[in-house]
C-alpha cells in the first residue's frame, strides 16, 4: 500500500503540473477565487480529454453536477474515479466563479508521465470488495446482492458497475445512489463502494420570494427595500424595511414589516404566512396632480398599514392554492385622523416546476400564477372593488446562454386604492419608459411581454406593454436594451421605441437573486 501511494503520488503530481500548465493561460484570464461550498453549478465539463472515452455511468455522473451545489468532497471523487477508469491519465477539479456568483466546473486531465501503455482498465485492476453504505444490504433485492458480489474477483466493468448503480437507485427512491473507487489493500486490486445518501422529502410550498433591491432609476431617483429571511427549511421570520421604495406602485414607500412563513402545518402540503407592515408615502407632483383633477380616482393617502393572513395548499409539488384576507388601514393625506379600509379577500392558483434535458446540459423553469383580490363592504371595507392579475414566467439556462420570457396581464374594476392599480416603466417592467409619464396615477387594465438573452454577464431585453384605464385610449409601448449583470449588482440602459423623444433611462443597483416572476 505505501510504495503504490509513493509511486502515484509522483506520477500524480508530474501530471498535474504538465496539465495545469497546459492551462495557465486560462488560468490567468480567469482570475479564480476559491468557491464556496454550495455554490450552484452552472456547468460541468472534461478538459484536455475526450470525454467519450469515459463510461457512460460516469458521464452521466458528470452531467448531473449542473444545477447541484458544489461539494469538494463529490468533485475529488469524480475526479478519482476518472483516474480509475483511465489509468494513463490523471484528474483534478477546478471550480471557477462567473459573474452572475455561479460556479463552472472543470475536470482537467492530463497524461500521467511514465503511464503503462495498457489504458484498459479491466486488465489492471481487480476488485477486491464490493460494498454498499448508507442502507443495509438486505433491503437490496437477492437479485442485487449477487451482481454486487459478483464484482469482487473480477476485473473492473465500469458497465456493470453502472448497472448495479442505476438498479440500486430504482430498487431505493428515497436515496440517492452514487459510486466512488478506492484503493485495495495492495498494488492491482481496489474496492467499490456505493453510498446511498436519504434524500431531503420534497418541498410542496414555497416561501414567498425574497425581493430585496437597491435601485438608482434615472427619472425617479433612488429606492431601496430589504428583506431577509431568519429560520428553517419549515420555518421563517422575514423582517421588511423600505425607504423611497417605487418599485411596482406608484407611491413611494418607506417603513417596515415582518413576515411569518411556515410550510407544513402537520402535513407538507397545508403551510400559512402571517405579514404586518406599515409604510409611510411619498407621491409625485405628476401623480397628486392627476388625482386632483379627477375625481373618479380613489384619495391619497399618507400611510398604509397592512395584515395578511394566509393558508397555502399544495395540491401537488409543483401547483399550489393560497386563500386570505388582507386588512388594510389607509389614512387620507388631507385628513390623517379619518382612516378608511381597504379589506380584500385574496386568492391564488399557482404553478412552479424546474426540470433538465440534453443530458442534464439544458435547464428549465417555469413559473406561473393568477390571482384575484376582492375588496368587499362585507369585510367591513369601505372601498368594494376586484382585481384579477396572471402572470408567467419561463427561464432556460444553457451553459452561459440564458433566455427568459415573461408576461402578465390584469385589471381593476370597482373603487380600488391607489396600491392596486398597475404601473409600468420602473427598472423591471417596460424598462426604458417612465411611468409616471404613462400612467402618473396607475391604470386600472394592464398588458405586458418581455423577452431577455444573456450571455454570462451581458444581456439584451425588449419590452412590450400597455398600461391604462378602461374607457380610454390604449396605447401600446416598446422598449429595448442592453444590460451588465455581475452578481447582484446590474447596470442597465434602456431605449423607448415608438416616440418622437429618443430618451435613454438608466438603471443601476443590486437585486436579490432568487428566481420567480422577476429577474
Amino acid at each position: 500500500m505505501g510504495s503504490l501511494l509513493a509511486v502515484d503520488a509522483g506520477m500524480r503530481t508530474i501530471g498535474l503540473l504538465i496539465t495545469l500548465l497546459a492551462v495557465a493561460p486560462q488560468a490567468t484570464t480567469d482570475q479564480r477565487l476559491v468557491v464556496p461550498e454550495g455554490t450552484i453549478i452552472t456547468s460541468a465539463q472534461v478538459a484536455g480529454f475526450d470525454i467519450k472515452r469515459l463510461s457512460p455511468g460516469l458521464r452521466e455522473e458528470i452531467g448531473r453536477l449542473a444545477g447541484a451545489p458544489l461539494q469538494q468532497q463529490r468533485l475529488d471523487e469524480l475526479a478519482a474515479r476518472i483516474e480509475a477508469e483511465r489509468p494513463r491519465y490523471v484528474a483534478a477539479a477546478r471550480a471557477v466563479l462567473d459573474a452572475d456568483g455561479q460556479a463552472h466546473v472543470s475536470f482537467v486531465v492530463g497524461q500521467r508521465a511514465e503511464a503503462d501503455p495498457d489504458d484498459n482498465i479491466n486488465l489492471r485492476y481487480v476488485v477486491e470488495q464490493a460494498d454498499i453504505t448508507g442502507v443495509p444490504e438486505d433491503e437490496l433485492s437477492q437479485a442485487l446482492r449477487d451482481g454486487l458480489h459478483a464484482l469482487v474477483g473480477q476485473r473492473l466493468d465500469s458497465g456493470e458497475a453502472d448497472r448495479l448503480r442505476r438498479q440500486m437507485e430504482r430498487e431505493l427512491p428515497r436515496y440517492d445512489i452514487s459510486r466512488r473507487i478506492e484503493r485495495g489493500s495492495e498494488v492491482g486490486r481496489i474496492r467499490v463502494v456505493y453510498e446511498a445518501r436519504k434524500k431531503e422529502p420534497p418541498r410542496w410550498l414555497r416561501f414567498e420570494p425574497l425581493r430585496s433591491n437597491a435601485t438608482y432609476h434615472s427619472e425617479h431617483g433612488w429606492g431601496s427595500y430589504l428583506d431577509f429571511a431568519m429560520g428553517s427549511r419549515s420555518v421563517r421570520f422575514t423582517p421588511l424595511f423600505a425607504i423611497n421604495d417605487s418599485e411596482d406602485l406608484i407611491e413611494e414607500i418607506s417603513g417596515y414589516g415582518l413576515r411569518f412563513e411556515t410550510r407544513k402545518l402537520g402535513t407538507r402540503r397545508l403551510g400559512a404566512s402571517l405579514e404586518w407592515s406599515t409604510f409611510d408615502q411619498d407621491w409625485r407632483g405628476r401623480t397628486r396632480d392627476a388625482v386632483a383633477s379627477r375625481p373618479d380616482l380613489p384619495d391619497l393617502y399618507s400611510e398604509r398599514s397592512t395584515f395578511t393572513p394566509v393558508l397555502k395548499f399544495a395540491m401537488t409539488p409543483d401547483l399550489s392554492l393560497a386563500a386570505g384576507v388582507s386588512i388594510t388601514e389607509l389614512k387620507p393625506l388631507d385628513a390623517p385622523g379619518d382612516s378608511r379600509t381597504a379589506n380584500a379577500a385574496i386568492a391564488s392558483i399557482g404553478f412552479a416546476r424546474s426540470w433538465e434535458s440534453g443530458g442534464s446540459d439544458a435547464r428549465h423553469r417555469v413559473d406561473a400564477s393568477f390571482g384575484i383580490r376582492a375588496g368587499s363592504h362585507d369585510l367591513e371595507s369601505d372601498l368594494a372593488y376586484r382585481k384579477y392579475v396572471g402572470q408567467g414566467w419561463y427561464r432556460h439556462d444553457f451553459g452561459r446562454h440564458h433566455v427568459q420570457v415573461s408576461g402578465m396581464a390584469g385589471r381593476v374594476t370597482g373603487d380600488a386604492p391607489l396600491f392596486e392599480r398597475f404601473a409600468l416603466g420602473d427598472a423591471a417592467r417596460l424598462r426604458g419608459w417612465d411611468k409616471y409619464e404613462i400612467t402618473p396615477a396607475g391604470g386600472d387594465r394592464v398588458v405586458y411581454a418581455s423577452v431577455e438573452y444573456r450571455y454570462t454577464g451581458l444581456g439584451l431585453f425588449l419590452d412590450v406593454g400597455s398600461a391604462w384605464d378602461d374607457k380610454t385610449e390604449r396605447r401600446v409601448r416598446a422598449s429595448a436594451g442592453i444590460g451588465f449583470h455581475a452578481g447582484p449588482a446590474f447596470l442597465k440602459v434602456g431605449f423607448p421605441l415608438n416616440t418622437d423623444n429618443l430618451t435613454a433611462i438608466f438603471t443601476i443597483g443590486l437585486r436579490a437573486s432568487g428566481v420567480g416572476l422577476r429577474w
